[in-house]
């Protein structure tokens, strides 16, 4: 394990209920949900910047949402998304 940091972070309890309720759906360990969430953070793009076209979209393709974008950029998406099916079906609210 000399590529990992052992180390020890303090939690807000409720942060912590949280973070433990998403392992337990997500049926892994605690430290492993802890990892993914960091890892969708700090995404690393596996393409080097001479890539092809199809290279770049190969691996872009393959990212989460959650590696693509902030969590306020992903609610900003979801509030456009529901604010266009809103104006299509004729109930959006009128601009302020």
């Amino acid at each position: 394990m000399e590529d990992t940091h052992r180390s020890q972070y303090r939690l807000p309890w409720p942060l912590y209920e949280e973070l433990k309720a998403a392992a337990d759906k997500n049926r892994r360990p605690l430290n492993a949900e802890l990892v993914a969430r960091l890892e969708s953070t700090f995404p690393r793009l596996a393409v080097s910047a001479d890539a092809d076209i199809p290279a770049l979209h190969a691996t872009i393709s393959k990212m989460s949402l959650a590696e693509l974008m902030t969590p306020a950029e992903i609610t900003m998406f979801a509030e456009r998304m529901l604010e266009a099916v809103r104006h299509k079906r004729g109930t959006a609210k009128p601009p302020r």
